[in-house]
């Protein structure tokens, strides 16, 4: 009877014990959690991005490790540099979290481009932040 007592009462110890160390954790969720994805919805439809859209698709330029443009026409750097600073315009006046998925929808979209063609414009659309200087620097897509 003795060890049937003595099991009964580490029983409640233990059970007394696991009580006392039983904690909850509460989340607080802000409106601004909540509407960032939204928000970014709405700031991309409302930056439809043209200019890095004209940048991406009109510039003739080529990644190499200094990200340079080469090209033999003047005009053609002088508008895309235009481009290029009326992008980066566009961008700043977005969050930051939603450069880089409106950089990724505006190539998708655009045209419908597939394959070869949407790899190479993400390709330039991934280094825009980077020639902006703004944060993030480099979009991984």
């Amino acid at each position: 009877m003795g060890k049937i007592s003595l099991v009964a009462v580490l029983l409640l110890c233990l059970l007394a014990f696991t009580n006392a160390n039983t904690f909850s954790v509460t989340v607080a969720v802000t409106e601004d959690d909540l509407d960032n994805p939204q928000s970014c919805q709405e700031q991309i439809q409302s930056q439809k991005l043209n200019h890095c859209r004209m940048y991406i698709s009109r510039s003739h330029q080529h990644f190499n490790d200094e990200l340079s443009m080469v090209t033999d026409d003047d005009h053609e750097i002088n508008q895309a540099q235009e481009h290029l600073q009326q992008c980066c315009q566009e961008l700043r006046n977005m969050d930051t979290q939603c450069r880089c998925p409106a950089l990724k929808k505006m190539v998708m979209q655009d045209c419908g481009r597939q394959g070869e063609e949407a790899q190479r414009m993400l390709g330039k659309a991934r280094y825009i932040p980077r020639m902006c200087n703004i944060q993030p620097t480099q979009c991984s897509f």
